[in-house]
């Protein structure tokens, strides 16, 4: 065999593809938010987002903080094209429906709440480093049932922690301006409140008329575990096996 015929003879190393312990390693204990595809949206569609701080910080809703927070969902309720309709505030986390063309219009908007926020957190606080140390998560909504679970558990996600009273309403939240109440509370229950964010009206059919299809908000109404279907996960999952079992089980 001539020289220029033969062929060299190395050892094939394959350095890509999934491996164990590849990747980005977890800030906290528990791994951080996914960053798998966003979903699509269409520009009538709102958008539940929720955006959480890092562990071991103090609580959002009380003092300095919670004035921080409300300023900032002033300031940001309507700008880059995304407009924020309704909050609730929490220890460690915010959750908020917000409207927007695009996502494009998300990003820049949510940039333009957070990275001030966090600044001035931090000020407050007497630290560096992250405030909101994972993106944020959304969840779009498509239907007017869906609106109203999204609704229902933006307002009243304080009594899913157990930090609001049945008969109340959560007063870090948009809820005490809110107008589809089945009863609006009376003043003996609402003790003062801080000053309540400014925020943007709704525009899309599905926050302005289409959730009101299934009925106003009752203060006593809890936010469901599956917070957009209303079906509870235990039941969803039985459906799923249900359907693929072939055991004529339906999604409602």
């Amino acid at each position: 065999m001539r020289r220029r015929d033969q062929q060299l003879e190395f050892e094939f190393r394959q350095h890509g593809g999934k491996r164990k312990g590849a990747g980005r390693k977890p800030k906290n204990d528990e791994p951080g938010m996914p960053h798998r595809q966003r979903a699509k949206k269409k520009r009538n569609e709102p958008l539940l987002v929720t955006v959480k701080i890092a562990e071991g910080l103090p609580s959002l809703r009380r003092g300095g903080a919670l004035k921080l927070v409300l300023a900032a969902l002033s300031a940001s309720s309507d700008r880059h094209g995304m407009r924020i309709v309704q909050y609730s505030i929490q220890r460690d986390h915010l959750h908020l429906l917000v409207e927007a063309d695009d996502r494009s219009c998300v990003a820049r908007g949510m940039n333009a709440l957070l990275s001030p926020l966090a600044r001035a957190l931090n000020k407050l606080w007497g630290r560096r480093g992250k405030v909101f140390p994972e993106r944020y998560h959304d969840e779009v909504i498509t239907t007017p049932t869906q609106a109203r679970n999204a609704l229902r558990y933006v307002l009243q996600n304080g009594k899913k922690h157990g930090i609001v009273a049945q008969s109340s309403i959560d007063l870090c939240s948009s809820a005490p301006s809110f107008d589809g109440w089945v009863q609006r509370p009376s003043i003996a229950s609402v003790p003062t409140a801080p000053v309540v964010a400014t925020i943007a009206p709704a525009s899309t059919w599905l926050l302005t008329t289409g959730w009101r299809r299934h009925g106003l908000l009752d203060l006593r109404e809890y936010p469901q575990p599956n917070k957009l279907t209303g079906q509870p996960r235990r039941n969803l999952a039985q459906s799923l096996r249900q359907a693929k079992l072939g055991g004529g089980g339906s999604m409602t």
